[in-house]
C-alpha cells in the first residue's frame, strides 16, 4: 500500500514573495485566487453568504404576508440571532471533538434542508409561528458551524504568512453580499416569489456543501490532525479554551474590545431610520442608499487593505480603527442631510473594514489548531452578546433622546472605546513583528511568550 504523503497547506499556491511598492494586488489577490483550492473556497463562500443574505429577506416577507406583523418579524430574527450566540460554545467544542470536514458538511447541508422544509410547509398552509420559530432555531443555532468553521480550516488552506490577504479576500465577498444581497434578494423575492426564494437560498447551500467535498481532506485538521491531545468532558473542553484565553491576554484584550465595539456601534443600527424618516423626511429608498454607502466604503477599504498591507502596531491600528469609526458614525447625527450622512458612512465603512481582518487573523495567529474551535466559539458567544445588547441600547436612547443624540453618543463612545485601547499599552508587550512574519499558532497549549526587549 502506497504511503500518505504530509500535507502542506497552500502547497500548490504559488511561493508568496514581498511585494514591491505597486505590485501588492498582484500577491495579495491575483496569487491567491489563483490557487484552486482558496479559489473554490472563497467562490463557494460567496455562494453560501448570498444564500443566507437572500433567506433571511425570504423569511423576513414571507412573515410580513402571512402575519403582517413587524413584532413576529424581530422575534423571528431574534430567534435566528439567539440560537446563533447560544451555539457558539458548543459548536466550538464540536469542532474539536468531531470530524471537521463531516461537521461542515452535515450543517451545511442541513441548513439547506431547513430552508427547503420552510417552503413545503409555507406550500402546504401548514407553517405556523411555532413552527418557523423551531426551523428557524436550528438554522441560527447551526449556523456558527458555517462562519466559525471557515475560520478554524483557513489556516490549513493557505501559508500561514498569507492568513492576512486571505482573510481579507474572504472580507471582500462578505463586503461584496452585504453591498449586492440585498438587492439581489428584494428583486428575487418581487420576481419568483417567497417559495422560488427560499429553494435557491438552499441551492447556494448546495453548491458551498460540494466545494467543501472537494478540499483536500487535511485541509479539516483539527481531531483528524496529528499531534492533537486527547479530549475530556464537554466542560473540560470549554474550560480549556476559557483557560487559554485568560493566559493569553493580548486574545482576551482583543475579545473585550470586540465586544464593546459592537455594543458601541450598535445604537446606529436602530437610529439610522428613525433618523432618515423624522430628520431628513424620506423614506426606505434613502436609507438603503445609506447602508449601501457604507457596504461600498467597506469593499474599497478591504481593497486597500490588501493592497498597501500596511505593517502599523496592533495596538495603534485597533484604536485608530475604532476611533475613526467613532467621529464619522458620530458626525452623521451632526449633519443636515442624506447625502452627507451617506459620505460620512462611506468613509466610515472604509475605515471600519481591517477590524473583522485584523481581529481574525490575530485569533488565528494567537491559537493553535487543536483549540481553534472551542476558542473561537467561546468568544464569538461572549461578544456576539454586543451588537443585539447595542441595538437594544440604541432603541432606548432613540425613544428618550432623538435619533440624532442616540448616533452621536454611540461614535463619542466608540472614540472613548478607542482612546483606552490606546492608553493600555501593557497587554501588548507580546513579540508581535515574530507572528507578523508568518509564524503560525503552536501546536502546545502555551500562549505567546511576552517580549522582554520592550
Amino acid at each position: 500500500m502506497q504511503r500518505a504523503t504530509p500535507y502542506t497547506a497552500g502547497a500548490d499556491c504559488p511561493p508568496r514573495t514581498r511585494p514591491k511598492r505597486g505590485e501588492a494586488l498582484d500577491p495579495a489577490y491575483r496569487r491567491l485566487l489563483g490557487y484552486p483550492v482558496f479559489r473554490d473556497f472563497w467562490l463557494g463562500t460567496l455562494m453560501v453568504r448570498l444564500g443566507a443574505q437572500v433567506a433571511v429577506l425570504g423569511l423576513t416577507w414571507l412573515v410580513l404576508e402571512t402575519t403582517g406583523s413587524a413584532a413576529r418579524i424581530g422575534l423571528v430574527l431574534a430567534v435566528y440571532a439567539m440560537g446563533d450566540i447560544v451555539a457558539s460554545p458548543l459548536v466550538g467544542v464540536l469542532l474539536d471533538r468531531w470530524p471537521r470536514r463531516l461537521l461542515l458538511l452535515g450543517s451545511n447541508a442541513l441548513q439547506g434542508v431547513l430552508f427547503l422544509a420552510i417552503t413545503a410547509a409555507y406550500l402546504r398552509h401548514g407553517l405556523t409561528l411555532p413552527l418557523l420559530l423551531g426551523l428557524v432555531a436550528i438554522a441560527g443555532a447551526l449556523s456558527p458551524l458555517a462562519y466559525l468553521g471557515r475560520s478554524v480550516i483557513l489556516p490549513s488552506l493557505v501559508d500561514a504568512g498569507d492568513w492576512e490577504p486571505a482573510n481579507a479576500v474572504l472580507q471582500l465577498n462578505m463586503n461584496l453580499v452585504s453591498l449586492l444581497g440585498p438587492a439581489l434578494g428584494g428583486i428575487l423575492v418581487a420576481t419568483v416569489g417567497v417559495p422560488t426564494t427560499l429553494i435557491i437560498a438552499a441551492g447556494c447551500y448546495a453548491v458551498y456543501v460540494a466545494v467543501l467535498a472537494r478540499l483536500p481532506r487535511p485541509s479539516f485538521r483539527g481531531i483528524e490532525g496529528l499531534g492533537s491531545p486527547p479530549l475530556g468532558s464537554w466542560k473540560d473542553d470549554l474550560r480549556s479554551g476559557f483557560r487559554y484565553v485568560m493566559k493569553t491576554p493580548v486574545l482576551a484584550l482583543l475579545a473585550l474590545v470586540t465586544l464593546l465595539f459592537s455594543l458601541t456601534y450598535g445604537p446606529l443600527e436602530p437610529a439610522l431610520p428613525l433618523l432618515v424618516s423624522t430628520v431628513y423626511h424620506d423614506g426606505a429608498q434613502v436609507l438603503g442608499l445609506l447602508w449601501s454607502s457604507f457596504a461600498a466604503g467597506a469593499v474599497l477599504g478591504t481593497f486597500a487593505w490588501v493592497y498597501w498591507q500596511p505593517r502599523i502596531p496592533l495596538r495603534l491600528l485597533v484604536a485608530g480603527i475604532i476611533a475613526a469609526w467613532g467621529v464619522c458614525s458620530g458626525l452623521v447625527g451632526v449633519v443636515p442631510g442624506p447625502v452627507a450622512a451617506g459620505a460620512l458612512l462611506a468613509l466610515g465603512g472604509f475605515t471600519y473594514a481591517p477590524y473583522n481582518i485584523v481581529w481574525t487573523t490575530w485569533r488565528q495567529r494567537l491559537v493553535p489548531d487543536h483549540l481553534r474551535g472551542r476558542v473561537f466559539g467561546l468568544i464569538n458567544g461572549v461578544s456576539g452578546v454586543g451588537l443585539p445588547l447595542g441595538q437594544a441600547l440604541g432603541g432606548l436612547l432613540v425613544a428618550g433622546v432623538g435619533p440624532q443624540a442616540t448616533v452621536m453618543v454611540g461614535g463619542a463612545a466608540c472614540v472613548l472605546l478607542g482612546a483606552v485601547v490606546l492608553t493600555e499599552r501593557r497587554v501588548w508587550t507580546f513579540d508581535e513583528a515574530s507572528w507578523r512574519s508568518g509564524v503560525p499558532a503552536r501546536d502546545a497549549d502555551t500562549p505567546p511568550a511576552p517580549n522582554t526587549s520592550r
